[in-house]
């Protein structure tokens, strides 16, 4: 999902065409085109006169900057929060909006959460006052909008609200509560993302080590911490996100899972020790002198030293005979012999370091 991947098509939308108009529409007629100022329009948009926000809404798709200008210059939340609510929910001030087609694509949506963005419309500090309120709204479509657009902003600031967001009733809240954490980064969103996977659903926990994967080093030693689970689809999952990381520290904890008892985790190791180059290579081969030589660990072990040859021809005499006996009949008894032969080797000619 990109940062402006729309939500209006989720079902805690409301459709526009769905909405049927109100008995004082007539009341609140839209501006003549071209003749009321922008900033006039953001002032009566800001009380809840549809009509003023029918036609800046529509100069605001069109690109023209004095829209922009109005809506950046405006001292007043209300107008932010009725951004938001249209975004969410298409009301205005809690009123049903019919509003022409362009002003419902995504594109038109899309266009409005750029408002909220730093020095793209209105003050950074208004927009996240806002949006955090926001968080705290009783209708979950404007909840799941205000998690979504903070995240967007990569808001720091953002970071407690969204934390506690991460316990919404609503499924899709919490989704996008984790996705916003990814973005905005920090050791407490970490912390909280682990405690999270315990309680969400199989989505939420999947997007919870993407989001992971997104701040990247700082979750590294959280993940390695579970990586040691009873479960093995946290496993799976941690040392997956470890891989994609790529961060040197978490190298043995990808070793170590090679042997792991579940083949799909041990096979999603030696997949991703594979990018670590040649830095695999000496741990790997001190594992095959200390570990049980079980059938798993061959293949896995295998995989992992048969792609480092492939990249490297001077790899292979050394490492050619650690995988053909691997490969014969007697591996359990001589593989940690060959291994450890294999190591002194590699090191003495320089290729690798044989330090831990």
């Amino acid at each position: 999902m990109t940062d402006f991947e729309p939500l209006w098509n989720n079902k805690t939308a409301v459709s526009t065409d769905a909405l049927p108009p109100s008995s004082d529409e007539t009341a609140d007629v839209t501006p003549p085109i071209g003749v009321t100022p922008p900033q006039v329009l953001a002032q009566d948009a800001a009380t809840g006169r549809r009509g003023a926000a029918w036609r800046l809404l529509y100069w605001i798709i069109e690109n023209d900057p004095r829209a922009v200008v109005a809506v950046s210059s405006l001292e007043d939340d209300r107008l932010a929060q009725h951004l938001l609510e249209f975004i969410a929910m298409s009301t205005w001030a809690d009123k049903s909006f019919v509003v022409p087609p362009p002003l419902r694509s995504a594109h038109a949506r899309t266009r409005l959460c750029t408002l909220f963005l730093p020095e793209s419309g209105m003050e950074t500090a208004r927009a996240e006052h806002v949006l955090k309120a926001g968080l705290s709204d009783k209708r979950p479509a404007m909840r799941e909008t205000a998690a979504h657009i903070l995240g967007i902003m990569r808001s720091r600031s953002a970071v407690p609200a969204l934390i506690a967001a991460l316990r919404d009733p609503v499924p899709a809240v919490q989704l996008q509560a984790v996705k916003a954490l990814g973005r905005a980064g920090g050791a407490s969103a970490v912390s909280a993302l682990m405690q999270a996977l315990h309680r969400v659903d199989e989505q939420t926990g999947s997007q919870i080590f993407v989001s992971l994967v997104q701040i990247g080093r700082t979750a590294v030693p959280s993940l390695i911490e579970a990586s040691s689970s009873g479960s093995a689809w946290m496993r799976w999952h941690c040392i997956r996100a470890l891989a994609e990381i790529g961060d040197s520290q978490a190298l043995p904890a990808l070793v170590q899972a090679l042997r792991d008892p579940d083949h799909s985790v041990a096979w999603m190791a030696a997949k991703g020790l594979v990018k670590y180059g040649k830095w695999t290579i000496a741990p790997v081969l001190r594992l095959l002198t200390t570990a049980d030589t079980t059938t798993w660990l061959v293949e896995t072990a295998s995989y992992v030293l048969s792609s480092q040859c492939k990249r490297n021809a001077k790899l292979k005499p050394y490492l050619d005979p650690v995988l053909q006996n691997m490969r014969g009949a007697t591996y359990k008894a001589a593989t940690p012999y060959v291994a450890m032969k294999a190591l002194r080797e590699l090191t003495e000619a320089g290729l690798i370091s044989g330090k831990a």
